[in-house]
């Protein structure tokens, strides 16, 4: 059940938002940081970007780069179990087919962030729940539709995406 304060709301500029939230948002922004100063702050981080760039010119220097992306896919296997932790306390019930519903939402988030940029998709993250919330609220529902609309005005405007890098 845990503590009786994450059944609690806080009152945040009118909106009672649920504690169980705060801890999502807390966590999300834990793994983020930790990813973030994984890539940019460590050896590891340096060769994974680098393979990114220029796989070539990485394994030429020697460096094993199919190890590198091995622990790129260990941490994103990591990071999604942690996030199916964190959604089944949020929804109270867990399934293989929890995600399913958020693949297009992972998609536009990644299109609209840019691809390749951390930075990006966690901006875009935060701008596709907003605008999608805000819509459902205030304009009767519309909230897929407004988010995908937000997806082809940046393909239209900026089709690298927001911290995307020109190809």
């Amino acid at each position: 059940a845990g503590p009786s304060w994450l059944i609690q709301t806080t009152n945040v500029l009118g909106a009672n938002i649920p504690n169980k939230y705060w801890i999502l948002i807390i966590a999300a922004a834990l793994v983020l940081l930790g990813m973030v100063l994984f890539l940019n702050k460590t050896r590891y981080g340096m060769i994974i970007r680098a393979g990114v760039e220029n796989r070539s010119m990485v394994t030429a220097l020697g460096i094993d780069v199919r190890t590198s992306f091995t622990i790129v896919f260990a941490l994103g296997g990591a990071a999604a179990g942690i996030g199916g932790v964190l959604a089944m306390h949020a929804l109270t019930y867990v399934s293989a087919h929890m995600g399913s519903t958020l693949l297009i939402f992972a998609f536009i988030v990644t299109v609209v962030g840019g691809l390749g940029s951390l930075t990006g998709a966690a901006l875009a993250s935060v701008l596709v729940a907003v605008l999608q919330q805000v819509a459902n609220t205030y304009l009767n529902g519309t909230g897929d539709f407004i988010v995908v609309i937000l997806l082809a005005v940046v393909l239209l405007v900026r089709p690298q995406g927001l911290m995307g890098k020109r190809a």
